[in-house]
């Protein structure tokens, strides 16, 4: 199977490029050498395409003569970039796979577990991340009913490898940084609320699951983990990867955590404040052989030990860490 990744050697992508290759396919990836040093390294078995996609103009160019199983779009945010796929691939691909985000499901009032068919919340209520991947998914679906474009949704729950899941903070390296040096851990609102956290490579097994699957055109998929936890538990697990025995936590007011927009814009924070569980029953229909085996715990401690194994992993953005400082000094 040849198959193409748009942007892998991501938080997300690496692993499913991995898994890729594990089954022998046959792996392109586009790339624009901006390869960040926090990041993993580009496999030694992947063909390196190097463009921006967003250079319509060299990439029709790239493309010409080209024809893979499967296209995954990994940086496709929003219903520009998504028009773009559309005509950059349309003609060179039997299916192609675009990464929306279970952030688009309408909250409050909502039954759970979300299925795919669950309620999409309304744009106009949505911050720019969420409102770019409802876009996205409306343009490749207009593109399948009136064009019949190839096209597979897929909708990740919070998925890391090399990034930490604060309760409050960035995915980068700050907040657990603020944790070493003595600092208690954040959580918006009392944190008994429930979340689903999936290690990528997890993720990464039902995601290429799906590569050739003509049941899989037109369909969207949820893929996620099943296990839950309470943000007053990832705290502990945080804890106890770095060795912390001084277990301190401060709960930000309801209220109040609504307001702090620095590291997420309001509607992902309200999120934090509620459940998010997830049926997966439709994916694993079409991929049967695919199971999680990678707990919090142990994902958790996978990517310290990444973190730690070189000083250039470890980003610390300066302006996070003055947000976190006026947190704590607020609430301490």
């Amino acid at each position: 199977m040849k198959v193409l990744f748009i942007g892998g050697n991501g938080n997300i992508s690496w692993q499913c490029v991995q898994q890729a290759l594990n089954l022998g396919y046959e792996v392109y990836e586009i790339n624009r050498g901006a390869t960040l040093n926090t990041r993993r390294k580009i496999q030694s078995g992947v063909y390196k395409i190097d463009c921006d996609v967003r250079d319509v103009t060299k990439m029709k160019m790239l493309l010409e003569g080209t024809a893979f199983d499967v296209v995954c779009d990994f940086i496709c945010y929003n219903g520009e970039d998504a028009k773009r796929d559309v005509e950059l691939f349309k003609d060179h691909t039997k299916q192609f796979i675009y990464i929306s985000s279970e952030a688009i499901y309408e909250r409050k009032g909502a039954k759970l577990p979300f299925t795919e068919k669950s309620k999409i919340t309304l744009e106009e209520k949505a911050g720019d991340y969420v409102k770019g991947k409802i876009g996205g998914e409306k343009v490749f679906n207009s593109a399948y009913q009136k064009e019949g474009f190839p096209i597979t949704i897929v909708r990740p729950g919070y998925t890391y490898d090399v990034i930490i899941p604060n309760p409050v903070g960035h995915n980068c390296f700050t907040a657990s940084k603020k944790y070493l040096e003595g600092y208690p851990i954040l959580i918006f609102g009392d944190g008994q609320n429930r979340w689903t956290f999936t290690h990528s490579e997890d993720f990464g097994k039902a995601f290429v699951g799906l590569f050739g699957k003509k049941k899989a055109i037109g369909e969207t998929f949820q893929i996620m983990a099943q296990e839950s936890y309470s943000w007053n538990e990832v705290a502990d697990i945080l804890f106890d990867s770095l060795k912390i025995k001084n277990k301190k936590v401060i709960h930000i007011p309801y209220e109040e955590s609504l307001s702090i927009n620095y590291f997420q814009s309001r509607d992902l924070v309200e999120q934090r404040l509620m459940d998010s569980l997830f049926d997966t029953t439709k994916v694993r229909k079409l991929v049967p052989e695919w199971n999680f085996n990678i707990s919090l715990e142990e994902g958790i401690k996978r990517a310290y030990q990444w973190l730690f194994e070189d000083e250039v992993r470890r980003r610390i953005n300066p302006i996070y860490e003055k947000n976190l400082e006026e947190l704590y000094q607020k609430y301490s």
